[in-house]
């Protein structure tokens, strides 16, 4: 067996007390580990080791073993010894050769000495490779064992290929991994941070966890699928839709304007807006780039032209009247197949378009006439009387505005848009206003400071506008209050008059007219006094509006005459006997206008 000199042994009785003594010298180095050997020379697979103490940080010294007989071996022996740097994983560093002794049968030989020698210069406890160590520089400290570095070409303190080398070379990294080594941006133990295609964390995968895929929305409201925007790393939303362009389109014609931008949306159509973009006339549905020109004294197509290329004969026909004939006080429409004339007589007439009359009896007399989209007329009269009649009828059905017998001057109806009765609206000219929706009894909602001669809107209650005039010369103008309160009176401006009738185009345009030539015009809440109409230098009373727009508005006065205003200007379209004066202009459309006034008078423009 062996043992250390100081670590105290014993051995078997059968063994003789003789021992040999081994001093293993050693210089140069700090050994980590040191080991000795011990070999029976007539039968060499008797072996043994054992690890030998060594005190820590000395570069030198000697340390004792006691060698005993084994049983079953010979007393001649070979030693040997040997040492590892570091610890006993490490490499072997020296040895020390074998030494061929015998164990004596008693007593301690003499000592049998073996060296161990190894060079340490930078006194790191690493051995030169010149010894069998592993030290690569034994002049510095710092660089011991040849290790492994990376390549770090971007810096970002991880590599790429491994470089080996004693100390560590510039831009290389301990840390490996680096997918793009051109790229600091790109490295390992990190999140995707940029949506380029691309592995920016080097874990085999491109931009996890950003929803690539996923639902998106771009900045027009198009839905698409999220991806990356390979130019800046940002993100992109693919695979949608084109947005379309819609152009304002305030006259509801089903054309736009160009330069008035109305959106560019994936979402519904915006309101009022169109695709197209050829309208040169918002205030007018009956102007537009996809129209076609008719025969109507405006410019269809915008073409920049009236009336071109079309046969067109401008001319009205009817009866102009004659003495001993009723009075005709209005004139309606429906825009199907009929106009309805009512007044001073006891009958209701019923012109067809295809030229059949139909006298209807109703007791008036009649003041104001309003055709529903169904085809049913409804009547308003002297005494508060209201009236109407289906399509088809043969005679009317009557009832009176409640609480009160004032004659009602103005009527005008909204169709409703379930197909159900109508709303109507009727004033007086005490200032009463009713609402009518039959076969209910009439409601009143409101009494103004006026002489109410005329009362319009149209499609919604908040375009309704009612005129007429306080005294003989302060012309007056209220509004629908949408809150359901008082109607609201509006600002005519300065100047007086008598206002007869109102023509509300839509919600942004209406014309009011009157005595003496009185012309107003209503853009958006705000009214103007236009230029006083005359014909021939003669003022003009005007008893009638009906406007298709701004470039086309009919007046009818009360010295025979249709007018016609394009915006501009002023001109004749029907001239009656003088003494006949026209009361009632109505016409669901530029190409059929329908007139009616003082002895039967009647006159048509239909094309």
């Amino acid at each position: 067996m062996l043992c250390v000199a100081w670590a105290g042994c014993s051995k078997g009785d059968d063994l003789k007390a003789g021992a040999l003594s081994v001093k293993v010298a050693y210089s140069g180095f700090r050994p980590g580990c040191v080991q000795v050997t011990v070999q029976d020379q007539e039968d060499a697979t008797r072996q043994t080791s054992s690890q030998v103490r060594v005190p820590p940080n000395q570069k030198e010294g000697t340390l004792s073993v006691a060698v005993f007989r084994q049983a079953g071996w010979s007393r001649d022996v070979l030693v040997k010894a040997w040492a590892q740097e570091l610890d006993c994983e490490g490499a072997t560093v020296a040895e020390s050769g074998e030494k061929p002794v015998s164990i004596p049968e008693e007593g301690t030989s003499p000592a049998v000495n073996l060296e161990l020698n190894a060079t340490d210069a930078d006194d790191d406890g690493y051995v030169s490779t010149a010894n069998g160590g592993t030290d690569c520089d034994d002049t510095r400290v710092e660089a011991n064992v040849t290790r492994t570095w990376f390549q770090d070409t971007d810096t970002d303190g991880y590599g790429a290929a491994p470089v080996m080398a004693c100390v560590q070379p510039p831009r290389t990294a301990t840390r490996s991994g680096d997918c793009k080594d051109d790229d600091a941006l790109v490295h390992p133990e990190q999140a995707e941070f940029r949506c380029d295609d691309l592995d920016d964390n080097c874990d085999g995968l491109e931009d996890e966890s950003l929803n690539l895929g996923s639902k998106c929305v771009d900045a027009f409201d198009c839905e698409g699928k999220r991806a990356c925007d390979t130019t800046d790393g940002g993100f992109a939303c693919n695979d949608r839709p084109a947005p379309v362009a819609y152009f304002v389109d305030e006259d509801g014609d089903g054309d736009g304007t160009a330069g008035r931008d109305g959106g560019v949306t994936c979402l519904p159509q915006p309101r009022s807006t169109s695709t197209f973009a050829t309208d040169c006339d918002e205030s007018s549905r009956f102007r537009s780039g996809r129209l076609a020109e008719a025969c109507d004294r405006m410019d269809n197509d915008c073409d920049g032209t009236a009336d071109d290329g079309v046969a067109c004969e401008l001319s009205w026909r009817g009866f102009a009247g004659e003495n001993g004939r009723d009075a005709w006080k209005t004139v309606a429409a429906n825009g199907r197949d009929s106009t309805w004339l009512a007044g001073a007589g006891s009958n209701v007439v019923r012109s067809r378009d295809d030229g059949g009359v139909t006298d209807v009896p109703c007791t008036g007399p009649w003041n104001a006439a309003w055709v529903s989209a169904s085809g049913e007329v409804f009547l308003a009269g002297e005494d508060g009387k209201l009236a109407q009649i289906p399509p088809e009828a043969k005679t009317c059905t009557q009832t009176t505005t409640a609480e009160s017998t004032q004659a009602v001057n103005g009527l005008v109806g909204l169709d409703n848009p379930d197909g159900g009765a109508p709303t109507l609206y009727a004033v007086t000219g005490g200032g009463r206003i009713f609402r009518w929706v039959p076969p209910s009894p009439t409601v009143l909602v409101d009494t103004v400071d006026a002489n109410l001669r005329a009362v319009h809107g149209t499609l919604r209650p908040e375009t309704l506008l009612a005129v007429g005039a306080k005294g003989s010369d302060q012309p007056r103008a209220f509004r629908f209050n949408p809150d359901g309160g008082a109607w609201i009176q509006e600002d005519l401006g300065a100047g007086n008059g008598y206002l007869r009738s109102v023509h509300v185009v839509d919600e942004r345009y209406a014309y009011a007219v009157g005595d003496n030539g009185l012309f107003l015009k209503r853009v958006r809440g705000e009214w103007d006094r236009l230029t006083q109409v005359k014909t021939g230098g003669t003022t003009e009373d005007l008893q009638d509006v009906l406007a298709f727009g701004q470039t086309a508005v009919y007046v009818a006065t009360t010295s025979g005459r249709v007018l016609f205003y394009d915006g501009g200007t002023w001109s004749l379209v029907y001239q009656g006997p003088a003494n006949t004066a026209l009361r009632s202009l109505d016409g669901p459309k530029p190409t059929a206008i329908g007139a009616a006034g003082d002895k039967g008078a009647a006159v048509f423009f239909s094309r």
